[in-house]
């Protein structure tokens, strides 16, 4: 789309590795159309001296084969890569809606692992519900979403998600879940239009705290392209 996005991304980078972070969370969609290993390649190499984890999410353009071959995530071929991390004191559950769902065996697991870490936060491609951005909402939104629902607000905890694949940036609460539509490095749509519109904006992302006095905090921060 006449953009430079591995510019962007390094950029990006370049302004999160300044803050020291405890971790990166990558929420997906690293190529454009198919999936092409030497994508994967290229993205293990920009990120492979980082020196904390980097814990990546599958989206709706990409392989879960080669991301498991790139990254070493486990598990088998086309398989949902989902996991459990512990980071900073905090646990992270990290799910896989590549597919535009989230299976069964996921959906048990999810119910699991909150039943054992309700102060869980979530990290996945989607967001789970809807967020007001007509052409995402209309034509790619999360599908079959009812259990996944039941089981994010059944026990009434306040549960952050973070999420992208809506190329664009907000937070939206519904119920008992505060979710945070990650910002792209690569393109930006029209938050407004019912048909997809590019707009030009610099690339961002967010970088998350959480205090040790329980404090949460979410910063958008815009990079130069």
């Amino acid at each position: 789309m006449g953009l430079d996005v591995e510019k962007r991304f390094r950029s990006v980078l370049a302004d999160a590795r300044a803050l020291e972070p405890d971790a990166y969370f990558l929420t997906g969609d690293f190529c454009a159309h198919e999936p092409q290993a030497g994508v994967y390649d290229r993205l293990k190499n920009l990120l492979g001296d980082l020196g904390v984890p980097v814990c990546i999410t599958a989206g709706n353009h990409d392989s879960r084969e080669m991301l498991r071959h790139a990254f070493d995530l486990g598990g088998a071929a086309q398989d949902p890569i989902y996991y459990h991390r512990q980071i900073g004191g905090r646990s992270f559950l990290f799910l896989d809606t590549s597919m535009g769902i989230v299976d069964d065996a996921q959906l048990d697991w999810l119910s699991d692992r909150l039943a054992a870490y309700p102060e869980s936060e979530i990290v996945m491609h989607h967001p789970p519900v809807q967020l007001g951005i007509p052409f995402m909402d209309g034509k790619y939104p999360l599908r079959g979403t009812e259990r996944l629902h039941e089981i994010l607000t059944a026990d009434g905890v306040t549960r952050r998600i973070f999420c992208g694949h809506y190329h664009s940036v907000r937070v939206v609460t519904h119920r008992n879940l505060q979710v945070y539509l990650c910002p792209p490095t690569s393109f930006f749509i029209d938050a407004r239009a019912e048909e997809f519109l590019l707009r030009e904006r610099n690339p961002a992302y967010h970088y998350l705290e959480w205090t040790d006095d329980g404090d949460f905090r979410c910063a958008n921060i815009v990079v130069a392209a």
